[in-house]
């Protein structure tokens, strides 16, 4: 029986809220181990006699390979489906968290972060698809939007979290991951099932994959290290070269093969391409923004992180209350006017904290960390139920894949964007003086040196986020549902 058939059978269907119940704890396993980590980056720095260029790795090296690995994962789903790659990714990332925990110095660590990538892949891939494969289109915006509330709620504990587990030990913040991961195995190999028949007879394209690879690693390179060696530097421009001819070679390769890696027919739907779009600018834009808020706390104003996580709470606070509202109200008026609304007011909260100063009254900086946060509540719900919607269920892998892809390249772009201009603005050195030797040895135009970088950056992204707006206003009005 085809569950998306009648609208009756699904109400009546416990299964769609399983679903959502276990892909949310898995999907709370990456969100909190990626809030907590961010706290945890200042003591890090110290505790492994590392730069924050070394830990900032950490964080890039972990989306780099999540970013890679998507597509093969969402075009693994299609053929394969859902529920055993999601399994295999939550073991394999809790066992990525125990060997991460136990690493002896920042270049273990950076290595074990890709095994818990590789399961992190999985984990992305196939967790939105699991719930979308549950709810029928009319409540998809719901879904999503308990979803994203969850994400939140993850963004508001896992720094508070990660807060109490850094100032007892920083490995804390990978441990905890194993037991809860153990739980999420246990449920998804128990409780979750296909709602299609996967012959698993498509061959899987490993060229496709290859090219895909190196041109991503290529052009990435010379987008992050370029800014430090130079762009016009010939390894740069080698890097660049393979970068152009591996994405050549790779489009023109998905064209002509007969299963492709990714499936770029689908770009033809007005929806699905401006909603991957418009994610891909919005995470750019948004990317680095928790990040830079942590450095501004525990370095120039000098709180310990368990301060520094409750002070960046109003962000996370915004996303909660927001989730469903922009989930539920994407339902009944379509993506395009709550997800270019969302966008809107993140970029005020981006304007406003672009004007902070080091001396700023914090209930200032928590007003605009709020709309940033609620504006972002309101775009991303709406814009993934978009997106999922708009393909067949046998491509919903791909597109969630797709979905994942340009989320976390958006998410790298912002990082390799913030660290060099921060760099650019204040010597390494003295940044790191405001982690170690603390604010109150330093002068107080260190401090304030440090802040502009900060405020610069958060101009750059409020100004990135312009464009994600045009693209979300330019989608179309046929997605707008129907109310059964």
């Amino acid at each position: 029986m085809n569950p998306f058939s009648q609208k009756s059978e699904l109400s009546g269907d416990a299964y769609k809220w399983t679903a959502l119940a276990v892909a949310s704890l898995g999907t709370l396993v990456g969100i909190l181990n990626a809030s907590t980590l961010i706290i945890a980056l200042p003591t890090m720095m110290i505790k492994l006699n590392t730069s924050l260029v070394g830990v900032m790795w950490v964080l890039i090296v972990y989306m780099l390979i999540l970013t890679i690995l998507a597509p093969a994962c969402g075009r693994l789903a299609d053929i394969y489906g859902r529920k055993q790659l999601y399994v295999l990714g939550i073991a394999v990332f809790t066992v990525g968290s125990l060997l991460c925990g136990l690493a002896a110095d920042v270049t273990q660590l950076i290595g074990f972060r890709v095994i818990q990538a590789i399961g992190g892949a999985f984990l992305v891939a196939n967790g939105t698809v699991i719930v979308v494969d549950a709810f029928p289109k009319w409540e998809l915006g719901k879904a999503m939007g308990i979803l994203s509330m969850i994400m939140a709620a993850a963004f508001v504990v896992g720094p508070i979290l990660g807060g109490v587990l850094t100032m007892i030990d920083w490995r804390l913040n990978f441990f905890f991951n194993v037991p809860i991961g153990l739980i999420a195995m246990y449920f998804a190999h128990t409780r979750l099932r296909e709602v299609k028949e996967f012959s698993g007879a498509e061959p899987f394209d490993y060229t496709g994959m290859i090219l895909f690879a190196v041109a991503f690693v290529a052009l990435a390179v010379y987008g992050s290290a370029g800014v430090l060696v130079g762009f016009t530097s010939l390894p740069m421009l080698a890097s660049l070269a393979v970068g152009i001819i591996s994405l050549a070679g790779f489009f023109s390769h998905e064209r002509s093969t007969r299963y492709p890696l990714i499936d770029l027919s689908l770009f033809r739907i007005r929806i699905f391409s401006f909603g991957q779009i418009s994610a891909l600018l919005n995470a750019i834009a948004r990317g680095a923004v928790m990040m830079l808020l942590i450095l501004f706390f525990q370095g120039p104003k000098g709180y310990d992180p368990f301060w520094a996580s409750i002070l960046i709470s109003p962000l996370a606070i915004g996303l909660v209350i927001t989730g469903p509202l922009g989930g539920s109200l994407s339902d009944k008026y379509g993506s395009r006017l709550i997800s270019t609304a969302g966008l809107i007011v993140s970029m005020v909260g981006l304007i406003g904290l672009s004007f902070m100063q080091y001396d700023i009254p914090y209930w200032v900086l928590a007003v605009w960390m709020f709309v940033h946060g609620f504006g972002s509540g309101l775009f991303q719900p709406p814009n993934t139920s978009a997106i999922m919607a708009a393909v067949p269920v046998e491509r919903r892998g791909f597109a969630s894949s797709m979905r994942a892809f340009f989320n976390n390249t958006g998410m790298v772009i912002s990082m390799t964007i913030a660290l060099p201009l921060l760099i650019g603005m204040i010597p390494l050195d003295e940044m790191m003086n405001l982690f170690v030797v603390g604010t109150a040895n330093l002068p107080i135009a260190t401090q304030i040196q440090f802040t502009d970088a900060i405020r610069f950056v958060f101009m750059v992204s409020a100004v990135l986020t312009i464009p994600a707006i045009i693209v979300s206003a330019m989608r179309g009005k046929e997605d707008v549902k129907t109310q059964g």
